[in-house]
């Protein structure tokens, strides 16, 4: 289940009935939500806006997470939360919210898919900080938004529309805008993608992409071959 579907939950009656615990906050843009060792210890539900969830020494950060509209949190963890925009947030005690799921159990299977998507993504986004450069993580993440945008892990061509800007996206590949802007330059003089809007790409082959993100950066390979443009672009929004 993604976050879209499970706001469709909370749109219907169980889904209601559920949320009739929880209290709305709203947040301005670059407010904190929460730090680490908070002393509220809450569950949110994003009801609208995005958050960026993200670990701090004082002198680097690093970004684990952008929560959006059906995404769960806490704020009982070691994490710092910051809205990126404003945001709103259905918040309840945990201790309430362990209640609620004995006497709501169609919440349960739903939360537990969110948070299910949501693990497995920041392992995902921790094993690409730790075992991959700056070139491996970009392509990386853009491969990795294409065959879940189009539900296809074959998939080929197509267009895919980010969430993010591109500084977001560079907090989250542990980089800097320069360095995203600079390896998007390359990929793009290789005829592998284009940019046709603010947050989107047209990634021409996506597997020829995947392969050269892992060949050595001065090595020529066959997937850096040009593509054409007259092709239709499967558009995956």
């Amino acid at each position: 289940m993604n976050p879209r579907d499970f706001l469709g939950f909370l749109n219907s009656p169980a889904g209601e009935a559920f949320l009739s615990a929880f209290h709305g906050r709203r947040y301005p843009k670059g407010q904190t939500v929460s730090v680490p060792q908070d002393a509220a210890d809450l569950v949110f539900i994003v009801r609208s806006g995005r958050l960026r969830v993200y670990l701090s020494s004082g002198h680097r950060e690093l970004t684990l997470a952008f929560l959006q509209p059906g995404d769960v949190f806490t704020t009982h963890t070691p994490t710092f939360v910051e809205a990126l925009e404003p945001t709103e947030l259905s918040l309840v005690d945990t201790r309430r919210f362990a209640g609620l799921l004995v006497t709501q159990p169609g919440a349960v299977s739903a939360i537990m898919r969110v948070l299910g998507n949501m693990l497995a993504g920041t392992i995902e986004h921790v094993n690409n900080l730790a075992f991959r450069d700056a070139r491996q993580r970009l392509t990386h993440f853009l491969v990795s938004v294409a065959r879940r945008q189009a539900k296809d892990e074959t998939v080929v061509r197509c267009t895919v529309t980010l969430s993010v800007t591109l500084t977001e996206v560079a907090l989250l590949l542990g980089s800097t805008r320069q360095t995203v802007s600079t390896v998007l330059g390359h990929m793009t003089r290789e005829g592998l993608v284009e940019r046709i809007g603010r947050k989107e790409l047209l990634l021409f082959d996506v597997p020829a992409l995947a392969a050269w993100g892992l060949a050595s950066e001065g090595g020529p390979t066959q997937a850096t071959r040009p593509c054409t443009l007259g092709d239709a672009a499967l558009d995956v929004r």
